[in-house]
């Protein structure tokens, strides 16, 4: 116990060194003040997976991290880390290994059955998505605006697929996809930004992005219905339930951030 509070006042002593607040930094790592607050008051440890990020945020190496609270613990945490690490690498390298096999097999096959690349390119488009959204962010791991770039990446994506899409089967549908794209995509926008410029607790970020979504869930059947000229005789009760239940979270969120804020 002993190790862990010198531990403790060591990562309070750093963050104060950097002229940041618990809360600041519980933003930056995204878990919520009260972990912050458990480590420094030497209840617990830093889990494996924020560490670097942690180190990197002190200014700090992970040497010197390790050397700060170096006990059989901790030793144990160093190997789960090294073989997290390999997991994740090994992970990483079998995903983008798929993603090529992918490509390979889609372009034989469309040029072998139909003699010009047609669903390949809907395919192509699709995989990079999947590319973006998954291992882009890794290769910009120490880029702060990380989200908002894979973000422009993947909307810029799926325009060009909505595109081809169309354009491949010969549709008529392009302006009215482009639409319910954008309506979808506009409120997602509104997220990433509010989640990558607002300096506001980690909860509240939570809530907004719980309550944009549920307005999405509720009225996104009834926009892309409007737009097709589709009859909209679907009933909307499913869709409104997870609306309910998203705003219950949010407000628990909300207030539970308002109460830890206050005491």
């Amino acid at each position: 116990m002993q190790d862990k509070r010198n531990f403790g006042k060591y990562i309070a002593e750093k963050r104060k060194e950097k002229g940041i607040t618990q809360e600041e930094l519980a933003n930056k790592l995204y878990v919520i003040p009260t972990t912050i607050s458990k480590w420094e008051r030497g209840v617990s440890y830093p889990d494996i997976t924020v560490i670097t990020d942690l180190c990197k945020e002190l200014n700090i190496s992970e040497h010197e991290f390790f050397t700060a609270c170096d006990d059989e613990a901790i030793t144990r945490e160093k190997r789960e880390i090294q073989k997290y690490r390999i997991l994740k690498k090994w992970l990483f390298n079998i995903t983008n290994f798929g993603y090529l096999i992918g490509i390979i097999t889609c372009f034989i096959c469309n040029l072998v059955i139909d003699h010009k690349l047609t669903w390949f390119l809907i395919v192509l488009l699709g995989i990079l998505i999947s590319f973006s959204i998954t291992s882009l962010p890794y290769y910009l791991k120490n880029n702060k605006y990380r989200f908002c770039k894979v973000s422009s990446i993947v909307t810029v994506l799926v325009y060009l697929l909505l595109f081809t899409i169309n354009y491949v089967k010969n549709g008529d549908w392009l302006l009215e996809s482009f639409l319910i794209a954008s309506f979808v995509l506009i409120f997602l926008w509104v997220i990433i930004l509010i989640c990558t410029f607002t300096k506001i607790a980690l909860y509240y970020k939570i809530s907004i992005s719980l309550l944009i979504l549920s307005f999405l869930t509720v009225f996104t059947n009834q926009f892309c219905a409007s737009v097709l000229n589709f009859p909209n005789d679907e009933s909307n009760i499913p869709n409104l339930i997870c609306a309910v239940i998203m705003i219950l979270i949010a407000s628990y969120l909300t207030l539970k951030q308002f109460l830890n804020k206050k005491y």
